[in-house]
């Protein structure tokens, strides 16, 4: 089940999920979001963690739709860096703490804005099985025709743990 959470994001995130969501056929930027939450979740990429916003003016609240898995995964981040007062990521050598769901939010899409959008978006990642999933199997048919037969790259079961 889905949850509407309200996060702030910076005017260059908002265009780039615009941009991917037209570009990678997905039906909204909530879409774009799971598969950058997923992607970064998995192991797939590192966030980025910087302390360093100052770069973006200009920040709009947007309301994305997350599972209660990814959810909790994004407050599991909150509440180590809380704990251990740092998060270390090979990214940088920057101890930084999140201290709210905006700034995680904000580290898994920039690590997706500077990755290869094909680990990103050209990775079908389902929670059960592909076979009893329609919008995996649409996928797998989208990513099939963009590809090619052998190139989809499935993993299925998933479960999003403490990163």
């Amino acid at each position: 089940m889905k949850q509407t959470l309200s996060v702030s994001l910076p005017s260059q995130m908002i265009s780039w999920l615009e941009a991917s969501t037209k570009s990678q056929s997905l039906p909204t930027q909530s879409k774009a979001v799971r598969c950058c939450v997923n992607c970064v979740a998995l192991g797939d990429i590192d966030m980025i963690t910087t302390a360093d916003d100052s770069c973006y003016a200009v920040y709009q609240a947007v309301n994305i739709e997350l599972a209660s898995e990814q959810i909790k995964w994004i407050d599991s981040i909150i509440a180590r860096t809380g704990e251990s007062d740092s998060i270390k990521n090979t990214t940088t050598t920057t101890p930084t703490t999140f201290s709210n769901q905006s700034e995680v939010i904000r580290g898994v899409i920039l690590a997706c804005m500077k990755a290869d959008e094909d680990v990103v978006f050209g990775v079908i990642r389902c929670k059960s099985k592909v076979i009893s999933c329609d919008g995996a199997q649409e996928a797998v048919d989208l990513l099939r025709k963009r590809y090619g037969e052998n190139n989809v790259n499935v993993k299925e079961e998933i479960q999003l743990g403490r990163s």
